[in-house]
């Protein structure tokens, strides 16, 4: 006579094993959203590179000098100039900024900001020219800053606020590599 053998788990064993996946889950999702969010930081570095292409584009046609104004103000001269295609651009993503729905910049619907009055000849490479907004800290602790021989580097906050102080009256941290 064959035997079956019924295979049953009790209300404890089955709590158990519930318990083991939870804290499993647990363990892996800060470690899930800590790579979400460096992914997001490339591409706020890959947005900066292509601000900077744009003003490279722009410095181009008006005799190497970038858009005058800070801010929205110049950046929305590569707009109209069309050397920006992209409204997603001026966008970081690791925040809920939406883009410019007209086609115009203003403020609100920017995550970077720009400092004008560079030349193509009066720009280094340790130059930096725009960022990530330093008052919203979009990437857990991190920013970018676009230098001026179009070079995108990330800092930890704290290393920005050192530089900013102790080696730039500017406002911008000097690419110290």
């Amino acid at each position: 006579m064959k035997q079956v053998w019924r295979v049953s788990f009790t209300l404890i064993e089955l709590l158990v094993v519930v318990a083991i996946i939870a804290l499993l889950a647990g363990m892996l999702l800060p470690a899930l959203n800590a790579a979400r969010e460096k992914t997001r930081r490339v591409s706020c570095a890959s947005n900066l590179n292509h601000i900077g292409l744009a003003l490279r584009a722009y410095a181009d046609d008006f005799e190497e000098h970038f858009p005058d104004g800070n801010n929205a103000l110049g950046l929305n001269k590569l707009v109209v100039q069309g050397t920006a295609r992209s409204m997603q651009s001026f966008v970081c993503p690791s925040t809920k900024t939406l883009p410019a729905p007209n086609g115009v910049l203003i403020d609100a619907h920017l995550d970077y900001i720009y400092k004008s009055g560079f030349t193509e000849k009066n720009c280094s490479a340790d130059t930096g020219f725009a960022a990530d907004r330093i008052a919203t800290p979009n990437h857990a602790g991190y920013g970018n800053v676009l230098y001026g021989d179009g070079h995108v580097q990330g800092y930890k906050w704290v290393d920005w606020y050192i530089m900013n102080n102790l080696h730039n009256s500017g406002g911008w941290p000097a690419d110290p590599h």
